[in-house]
């Protein structure tokens, strides 16, 4: 199947028939998860740009999912500098790849925060505020496009202010703590996720997870 993944100026992708009169958060294209094979698929508007991604088989080989768990206040490193699980939790996890964004390739990762949650539950997005706690049943989720290879805040970035991220596909083993699962598992997620009237995506994705332990999320969330 052929990459379609392109971002037309919105004022094109209007038809003069109306086709861009629809309500906060109405979303047409991607409407639910499309199932546990690797893939990237993404529907909706931002940022004066729509999007129309689909890249599944061979074209998902950039894909890619993170999970980042963070220390505990107070968590000191064994000799070698390394944490274990029950001095950690979970951060982030952000799942992206190269996308076709205007004729030119760029990176794209959708993220959500805090709460790991088991395969099934949906969690509602609010409106983040680094430095504090997440309530049980919400997150915060965001977006960066950039250039490969490149520092992902070196582009776009921006928090959406609602929506949902439902957890489909959460596998993996946790070790003994319970809250870190070592071997990365796998994700497949479907986010619903608005930034106000006629700024909304919608996003299918699933891939192979790593896990990895950065002190950097620390300052961002709070356990």
């Amino acid at each position: 199947m052929n990459i379609r993944a392109t971002l037309l100026v919105s004022i094109i992708a209007c038809a003069p028939l109306g086709a861009c009169s629809s309500a906060e958060g109405e979303n047409a294209g991607v409407t639910e998860w499309l199932g546990d094979e690797t893939h990237l698929a993404i529907s909706g508007s931002f940022q004066g740009s729509t999007f129309d991604v689909h890249l599944e088989g061979a074209e998902a080989d950039s894909l890619y999912c993170n999970r980042f768990y963070t220390p505990l206040p107070g968590a000191t490193p064994d000799a070698e500098g390394n944490f274990d699980g029950t001095q950690v939790y979970f951060a982030m996890k952000e799942m992206g790849g190269i996308i076709d964004f205007e004729g030119e390739p760029k990176e794209f990762t959708i993220a959500y925060w805090r709460h790991d949650v088991a395969e099934g539950v949906e969690l509602d997005v609010i409106p983040r505020q680094f430095g504090e706690a997440i309530p049980e049943g919400k997150t915060w989720s965001d977006i960066n496009i950039f250039n490969p290879g490149e520092n992902l805040l070196s582009g776009v970035e921006s928090a959406a202010s609602s929506g949902t991220v439902k957890l489909l596909l959460n596998s993996g083993a946790p070790d003994a703590s319970g809250v870190m699962k070592p071997s990365g598992g796998r994700t497949g997620e479907f986010v619903s996720v608005s930034w106000g009237p006629r700024k909304s995506l919608n996003i299918s994705v699933t891939a192979d997870c790593v896990s990895m332990i950065v002190p950097w999320a620390q300052d961002l969330v709070a356990p």
